[in-house]
């Protein structure tokens, strides 16, 4: 898969800005500021269906404007494709692919994969449990529709059954068969998601495991731990779902009379978590930061190669000034992995990539883009 072009129009600082791109490596170099990342933002938002940087879709329309609009076409292994999304300030939005209306987000995610490189993906290790589980959430929903739906359902049921919990005095009357009902169909959403994030996690550690071992000269081994309420060990499989459910179920019931004193649900796949490993130490308390770092790049390229074995092709890979933290030898590293695939790297300084033949060199200043032709 490769990414062929990209229309901006009042996305950020960006007017209306034609882009295109190589099937290679494509830098977009300049000062800071400039709307470099609003690019790569821009384009992941295919991938994802939201912004990567935490922001709300009003906030990535221009000042002075009512909407914006990014269409982008791209060719996978059956054919070239046309995407669009405008996003309006009343926080309503549409999609579309190929001239046809999208309806629902869970289908507009998956058809334009991405992996994303960004400063903060450097800290996952370290990182609140939070970011782990977004980092495997956006990963997996790219190819995984009923893994994303299950995700909508269980966001929507859990702000049904909070809702439920702190509104437990004004509404007891019906309250118990309520509860059950809601907690019966959250334990089945929970139970789905834990088992898949434990499916991947294991196909993730053993290849970001190879890509470690070969950055670091074989030195530094890697392993996780899936942390969840529905596990009592270790080694704990959490693969069978059926499993996963009844033991949900059982301490949502054991649960319940706290969580109407505190009015919040304490059990679910919200509070998953995975402790990383480096030579069975845990990475966030022993790793080095030159380490960490190594880790996270790995567990990226894994991502990639994942993605890889269940599309066929490999995603467009965006880097988003992640090279700008890396020593050399890291950096050296990434490209050469990166080698044959698509690349979309921003920079402040474009020297750094001073040796790459046959790159796609592009300006980028104040919202404008220049190719540098050679």
């Amino acid at each position: 898969m490769y990414l062929d072009c990209a229309i901006f129009e009042n996305f950020r600082n960006i007017q209306h800005e034609p882009l295109s791109f190589t099937p290679g490596i494509n830098i977009l170099y300049g000062d800071n500021a400039q709307g470099k990342t609003n690019v790569i933002e821009g384009i992941y938002y295919f991938g994802s269906g939201k912004s990567f940087r935490h922001a709300r879709d009003k906030d990535m329309i221009m000042a002075d404007k009512n909407h914006a609009q990014v269409s982008i076409a791209y060719v996978d292994a059956q054919r070239e494709n046309k995407m669009a999304y405008r996003i309006f300030r009343d926080l309503h939005k549409e999609m579309f692919k190929n001239g046809i209306k999208i309806g629902k987000v869970s289908h507009f995610i998956g058809n334009f994969k991405a992996v994303l490189f960004c400063p903060e993906h450097l800290s996952i290790v370290k990182d609140e449990p939070s970011e782990r589980r977004n980092f495997l959430d956006n990963a997996i929903s790219q190819f995984n529709r009923p893994y994303l739906a299950a995700l909508m359902e269980h966001k929507k049921l859990l702000e049904q059954r909070n809702a439920l919990l702190k509104n437990y005095e004004k509404n007891q009357a019906g309250f118990d068969l309520t509860a059950e009902v809601l907690s019966d169909k959250l334990a089945e959403a929970a139970a789905y998601i834990t088992q898949v994030r434990a499916k991947y996690l294991v196909r993730l550690f053993e290849t970001a495991g190879r890509f470690l071992s070969d950055m670091t000269g074989g030195r530094e081994q890697l392993s996780f731990v899936y942390l969840s309420h529905v596990t009592t060990g270790e080694n704990e499989s959490l693969f069978d779902y059926q499993t996963n459910l009844e033991k949900y179920k059982k301490l949502m019931r054991e649960h319940l009379s706290r969580e109407t004193m505190i009015g919040t649900t304490v059990s679910g796949a919200h509070r998953d978590d995975f402790e990383i490993r480096l030579g069975g130490m845990n990475a966030k308390i022993f790793a080095s930061q030159g380490q960490q770092r190594s880790i996270a790049l790995a567990m990226k390229l894994a991502e990639g190669e994942i993605s890889r074995e269940e599309s066929g092709e490999y995603p467009v890979f965006l880097l988003d000034g992640v090279l700008s933290e890396l020593d050399r030898k890291r950096k050296n590293y990434i490209l050469s992995e990166l080698s044959g695939r698509q690349v979309l790297i921003t920079t402040c300084d474009e020297s750094d990539f001073a040796g790459i033949e046959g790159a796609n060199m592009i300006h980028v200043s104040a919202g404008h883009y220049e190719k540098l032709e050679s």
